[in-house]
């Protein structure tokens, strides 16, 4: 403004009106010297909003004249924030300034300047002060789109989520992400001889066993699923049905004929000397639940008498009584099998010896809560170790450390059983079936001692002859008994929790002791939950139960029937594993909190200098606050921007939140020391207990800018 202007301010409708007098320069009172001229008169300057927030927009405008009356030019300048294109006549000029985040330089933001015909000019400025509110909320509704990250976390209805630190179906049992993984034996029948690992479902899909669907294929159409006819090498040697033998090749060499289709008498089913194996049209019980009449059905293989000799019931390979196709891949199965086996045995039990023999390994042990054998002798995958880190057989045995356990990837454990075979449906034991009519009714039986029992309950091979659909419940913290009926819960049950009801117990006394007293673990308590097993539409025997306790996060127990039709009363408690998993915390990164606010050259000296967090608290029933409560931290430099171009920041400069109940978890941080112009949070979830797994999100989130100190 002139020096020696007289300035007279009228609010007219809002709007600050500037009326000049005597606007003249510093010498207007004398007589100009020859050839010198008067600047531009401002006669009046406008300014709807003086004061204002980030955004917002100011009407500017000014009238002159100029004393020579020569034409007059305006020129609008703005250091900081944006000018709308000028319009007016020849007399006036008016703009729109919208305003910026912060005033980032000195002075006035925006001036004009007036300029006549003679070069002579009047500049007038224009003053402002921005107006900030912490306390006005940023953060938009949450929803699934709110976050950037998810990581062991899901949301649902304002409400995130740790995911449960166990599988949620012993039928798909997969991790979200990467996890740690061990597993301890905790007890086994010794009534029987066991070998216990896992297959991942995706290489059983790119070997053509299971389709995208999760169902097994029958690729040469002879009724039996190509999975269980390379499990036992069923397939002809030759012809159109042919498939390659899994292994070295056949022991036996012998076939049969099956509704005028070839099979191979399996290796795994035929003595040493390989005769008989095939037996047609034998006279046996119906599998199917109800009255057990008679059928005329094909069987294929033989029980042993004795003690088997050498080659007896073996397809050799690395484990001669351990199907190929289950044991890791090694040159003794021609590179073909796709299982890691965790133990080889699981015998514990006061003799040395398994199953007429029939164990994978040779028993040395005793009856002392430890495995028959030396474990540790054995990578994690089932192959000898050039070392042994824990020569003999010790408590440590017990545990086998899986490794990281690739998150997405699907994992079916299987129990490989050394067992007499029995077809007896009124008590409950079957032949397994490898083919059935459209029925249900099993037209070709297998006979073997060695049986294979999935986790995934539509793969096994035997029938359900009892018929428990859908379900069998029993209690987790109730010692099982022989003389509890599961389909009638009376002598011998216990309370649940699942309806007030009754259900019979599961595991026997000497596991839930030894779950309570694991040595070199933690003891594990379990609670008078109901567990529960879901029987297939398929007529087959489920034979595995997986239950998590809910006072111990990151470790679930996995148990399996052992008997071909489930014996009498189908227990499910022959083979219990503990699994373990380190508790993974659930984290979230929100995405940009202003994403509106790009980085643009006239504004880089603003940056985001307080920030205000608030943060209710809350979770499912059981929850204890402060130690269930969500930690959060706030970045200003989530994301890198480049002429109006960003993207997001993988490590910004995290500032925690301290959050406390005496300030209604609400707090002001001073992030000015860290500059950055794009705002967004992080929570991590802890997994404390099983009875906390919910926190609602509800919080605001407020920010103001300030200049960049030097």
């Amino acid at each position: 403004m002139h020096p020696n202007s007289i300035r007279v301010l009228v609010r007219v409708a809002g709007t600050v009106v500037l009326i000049m007098a005597t606007p003249g320069p510093a010498r207007a009172a004398e007589p100009p010297a020859e050839g010198e001229g008067l600047a531009p008169r401002l006669t009046t300057v406008t300014q709807t909003l003086q004061q204002l927030e980030a955004g917002n927009l100011s009407r500017l405008g000014v009238q002159a004249e100029d004393p020579q009356g020569s034409p007059l030019t305006f020129s609008w300048n703005a250091t900081s924030g944006t000018l709308s294109r000028p319009l007016g006549n020849a007399n006036t000029s008016r703009v729109s300034w919208t305003a910026p985040r912060c005033l980032a330089r000195s002075g006035a933001p925006v001036s004009v300047t007036v300029t006549n015909g003679l070069g002579l000019s009047t500049t007038a400025p224009f003053d402002f002060s921005l107006v900030q509110d912490l306390k006005a909320n940023h953060q938009p509704l949450l929803t699934a789109d709110s976050f950037e990250q998810f990581q062991g976390v899901t949301f649902q209805e304002a409400v995130l989520t740790v995911k449960p630190q166990a599988p949620e179906s012993v039928e798909h049992i997969v991790f979200p992400e990467d996890r740690p993984l061990s597993v301890t034996l905790v007890s086994s029948n010794p009534g029987a001889s066991h070998s216990f690992g896992y297959l991942y479902v995706d290489e059983l899909q790119q070997r053509g066993y299971v389709n995208a669907q999760g169902e097994l294929v029958d690729a040469n159409a002879n009724g039996i699923t190509d999975l269980h006819e390379d499990l036992y090498n069923l397939a002809p040697p030759s012809g159109a049905k042919a498939r390659p033998y899994i292994g070295w090749g056949s022991r036996c060499n012998r076939t049969f004929i099956s509704e005028g289709l070839t099979f191979s008498i399996p290796d795994l089913t035929l003595s040493e000397n390989c005769s008989g194996g095939f037996a047609a049209q034998q006279d046996l019980d119906d599998a199917r639940p109800g009255p057990n009449f008679g059928l005329r059905v094909d069987v294929v293989g033989s029980a042993p008498l004795n003690t088997p000799p050498t080659t007896a019931y073996s397809d050799f390979g690395l484990f001669p009584r351990i199907p190929n196709l289950l044991e890791p891949a090694h040159d003794a199965n021609h590179q073909m099998g796709l299982g890691r086996l965790v133990f080889l045995l699981t015998d514990d039990d006061d003799d040395q010896k398994t199953y007429l023999g029939m164990g994978a390994v040779a028993d040395k042990g005793s009856w002392d809560s430890e495995p028959d054998y030396d474990v540790s002798a054995y990578a994690a995958r089932g192959i000898l170790s050039a070392s042994n880190p824990d020569p003999g057989i010790s408590f440590r045995d017990r545990t086998v450390d899986l490794g990281i356990i690739p998150g997405g990837r699907e994992l079916v454990f299987f129990l490989v059983v050394s067992a007499e075979a029995k077809h007896i449906p009124d008590n409950d034991n079957v032949y397994p079936c490898l083919r059935k009519a459209g029925n249900g009714q099993c037209t070709l039986h297998l006979k073997t001692p060695l049986s294979v029992f999935f986790s995934k309950a539509k793969w096994n091979l035997d029938q359900d002859s009892l018929g428990l659909l859908p379900t069998v419940t029993r209690s987790a913290q109730c010692e099982y008994s022989d003389g509890c009926n599961p389909v009638r819960p009376m002598s011998g049950a216990c309370n649940t929790r699942v309806n007030g009801g009754k259900a019979c117990g599961w595991l026997r006394g000497d596991t839930l002791d030894r779950l309570r007293h694991i040595r070199g673990g933690d003891a594990t308590i379990l609670t008078p939950a109901a567990v529960s097993v879901t029987y297939p539409d398929n007529g087959n025997l489920p034979h595995a139960l997986l239950h998590a306790p809910p006072s111990t996060p990151g470790r679930w127990l996995l148990s399996f029937e052992d008997s071909n039709g489930g014996g009498v009363l189908q227990d499910f408690n022959d083979v219990v594993f503990q699994f373990q998993s380190p508790p993974v915390p659930g984290a979230v990164r929100s995405r940009v909190v202003n994403p509106e606010q790009m980085k643009s050259p006239e504004e880089e000296g603003c940056a985001i200098s307080r920030v205000r967090f608030l943060a209710h608290p809350g979770g499912a029933y059981g929850c204890h606050f402060p130690e269930t409560f969500p930690s959060y931290a706030v970045a200003t430099d989530c994301r890198m921007c480049d002429r109006g171009v960003c993207q997001s920041n993988p490590t910004p400069t995290w500032h925690p939140v301290l959050l406390e109940a005496n300030s209604r978890y609400e707090v002001v941080m001073d992030v000015s020391h860290t500059p950055g112009t794009q705002l967004c949070w992080k929570a991590e979830l802890p997994a404390i207990d099983g009875t906390c797994h919910q926190s609602p999100v509800y919080m605001e989130v407020g920010y103001e800018y300030g200049p960049v100190g030097p």
